[in-house]
């Protein structure tokens, strides 16, 4: 957590945030930060945030200054993985939680006006670098390059050693299933009634192109709704999680069976898979 679909919000939230906010005059981090990337930028002059775009479970940032050559615009991209908690929130100078939030506000990004945008990480496993591509350890993203999705895996399902994995456990690899965690997983195996612990590659066609349209269809829905709102991600626009909860069917129910997989993760599974989750993991 956040996943696919939350750090799209996340993306469209900035994006929202700079049409308010134009122009920006420094980036900091805080004094606990980790992160070892520099981040001065354009020699200190003013620059705008000119999009923010998600792919799986990456974040970037392009940074445009201000001035300079009329022609020819100078960038600078900044990618961004939000790690276990990660979330970003927009704070007015004179707000009264502003300094409750600079406490784990780990990377920020000051307005001309004094405001603050923020990536908010409790747990501090985010990270950023300077970099102009998308990370190539990380498949298409399933939802917006859909088509690149499939491909990128039906070559590789009856050749390359990553599938011959159970299946929940390969839907946790990002370098095919990018965005994908622990409840989109959940949701999608559920949902599709196929056997979420057959030897991934054994799986026939069929049931190959029902889980990726299943998957595809389970980040669209989350997406919608604003975000699997669960424990410490909450949607930056406010919005109430209501709807996504009453979506779940799977993902931390008690009516549900659970199991500790080879990934270290908790994999949450419907109960008449049982004797096949005893085969792999008991």
């Amino acid at each position: 957590m956040p996943e696919l679909s939350e750090i799209k919000i996340m993306s469209d939230f900035i994006n929202h945030v700079t049409s308010i906010e134009k122009f920006f005059e420094r980036i900091e981090k805080s004094p606990v930060s980790k992160v070892k990337t520099p981040l001065e930028v354009f020699n200190g002059g003013v620059f705008t945030i000119a999009n923010a775009q998600s792919r799986g479970k990456e974040l970037m940032l392009t940074l445009e200054m201000v001035g300079g050559d009329l022609h020819n615009s100078i960038q600078q991209k900044l990618l961004v993985s939000l790690g276990m908690s990660g979330n970003w929130i927009y704070m007015r100078k004179e707000s009264a939680n502003l300094e409750k939030v600079l406490k784990h506000a780990h990377l920020r990004f000051v307005t001309t006006h004094g405001n603050y945008l923020v990536l908010h990480d409790v747990r501090r496993f985010a990270k950023w670098r300077w970099d102009d591509n998308w990370n190539k350890g990380r498949g298409p993203c399933p939802l917006t390059e859909y088509d690149k999705f499939c491909e990128n895996i039906k070559l590789q399902w009856k050749k390359h050693r990553a599938f011959k994995v159970p299946l929940n456990e390969l839907l946790m690899n990002q370098t095919f299933f990018n965005g994908v965690g622990n409840y989109i997983r959940s949701e999608s195996l559920y949902r599709t009634k196929i056997n979420p612990f057959i030897i991934a590659n054994m799986l026939n066609i069929k049931d190959l192109d029902n889980l990726l349209s299943t998957i595809h269809i389970c980040f669209r829905d989350s997406y919608t709704l604003g975000g699997g709102q669960l424990r410490d991600w909450h949607n930056p626009y406010g919005t109430e999680g209501k709807s996504f909860k009453e979506w779940i069917k799977c993902y931390g129910l008690s009516t549900m069976n659970k199991v500790k997989d080879n990934t270290g993760r908790t994999f949450w599974y419907d109960p008449i898979w049982q004797e096949e989750c005893k085969k792999l993991y008991y």
